[in-house]
């Protein structure tokens, strides 16, 4: 699974513990929201635990377990519901940071990528009313913006330097359509993606 964005991320699977706040985040998002917005529900899901377990940061946070249960993964059918790319005639008709999946072979599989995970987002000294530091997290995105008034510092850091609690670690790898597929094939799995039909109401012909 995806987030749809500018350029498309690759985010690396963990294992996750359950934790409070993904429970409590599953009533305030739907799963249309979940899909359309994947990446608000990971920044809640990360200033929950943050705020309860800070103030070091973590590599993970209950995101994936959450998407899991919310979306209901663990069902094919509900799995087959979530956007694929392979069905879209063009990519760029998929909404961007939306939640999508790609169907293809892994060709190749790169060394692991050490990036930032972290920024702090602080005031930049131009408001009147000043806001306490917040950590943002950077596993699902590769462009971050700091909020109007705000600039975006490395963690833990008045110099620029990165500290080692900033950084964070994930996979990487080279993706190919699916070699020698079908029209059939990909007319069955463009079946299989598509809402199934209502169920006729009883007695009707």
């Amino acid at each position: 699974l995806k987030v749809r964005e500018r350029p498309l991320p690759a985010a690396a699977p963990h294992r996750l513990a359950a934790h409070r706040p993904a429970r409590a985040m599953e009533a305030s998002m739907s799963r249309s929201q979940l899909l359309s917005a994947p990446l608000q529900a990971v920044d809640a899901l990360f200033d929950a635990w943050m705020a309860q377990h800070g103030p070091i940061p973590v590599r993970e946070w209950g995101e994936r377990e959450h998407f899991i249960k919310a979306l209901g993964l663990e069902d094919e059918q509900a799995f087959a519901q979530i956007p694929c790319l392979n069905d879209q005639a063009v990519a760029d008709s998929v909404a961007p940071f939306s939640l999508v999946r790609y169907r293809a072979m892994v060709q190749d599989i790169f060394e692991p990528e050490i990036f930032t995970a972290c920024f702090e987002e602080r005031d930049a000294g131009t408001t009147a009313a000043p806001k306490a530091p917040r950590l943002l997290n950077t596993k699902y995105r590769e462009i971050l913006e700091a909020a109007p008034g705000r600039e975006l510092r490395c963690l833990n850091s008045d110099d620029g330097e990165v500290t080692s609690d900033g950084f964070g670690q994930r996979g990487a790898c080279y993706c190919v359509p699916m070699p020698g597929e079908s029209a059939w094939a990909q007319q069955a799995a463009a079946r299989w993606s598509s809402p199934a039909p209502p169920a006729p109401a009883p007695g009707a012909p």
